[in-house]
């Protein structure tokens, strides 16, 4: 769950998403298959392939070890879209915050590589209205619907702060002119 706190009593939280589990699991494959491979040539020459068992488990441990800071970045990143405002955080020990008005974002780029079309992420790069304030939200999944939640957002933002045309209520008369 989200671990953003709103401010505003009256922001309610419309999308919810973290970054996609995908590519941090397919980037500890080659990793895997390298120390596989280097563990079968050392335990082959050497007849010993009741080690065999002892390199895979070295293998996995050596693989999860180069994943762990992706896996621990993966899992404390948050990206909530409310009725108001994009809040993105990032990170354990240097937590990165950002929190962007829907009415101050300008574009709204998704561009998912070949393996987020399969698995449904993608890189989203949110444009502000400042300009030097844009940001790009690395692997997200579900990144398609979180921009139709930001424009709809950004959309009932900006009708909820154009005023109406002012009309006579139909139990006053109108006004004389002169």
């Amino acid at each position: 769950m989200a671990r953003i706190k709103f401010d505003n009593p009256n922001e309610v939280m419309k999308f919810h998403a973290q970054e996609s589990w995908v590519p941090v699991v397919l980037g500890g494959i080659p990793v895997a298959a390298v120390c596989a491979i280097v563990c079968v040539i050392i335990a082959l020459p050497m007849n010993r392939m009741d080690l065999l068992p002892y390199a895979i488990a070295a293998s996995v441990i050596i693989t999860l070890a180069s994943r762990l800071p992706h896996i621990i970045d993966n899992w404390k990143t948050d990206v909530v879209v409310t009725n108001r405002r994009l809040y993105y955080r990032r990170g354990i020990i240097k937590v990165r915050d950002h929190v962007c008005d829907l009415t101050s974002i300008t574009d709204i780029a998704v561009d998912p590589s070949v393996i987020g079309r399969i698995f449904n992420y993608a890189n989203v790069t949110i444009q502000t209205q400042a300009g030097d304030d844009d940001f790009v939200l690395k692997e997200i999944k579900n990144a398609y619907k979180m921009r139709q939640a930001i424009n709809t957002g950004r959309d009932a933002a900006g009708r909820q702060g154009q005023q109406r045309p002012r009309t006579p209520r139909q139990d006053q008369a109108p006004s004389p002119r002169r």
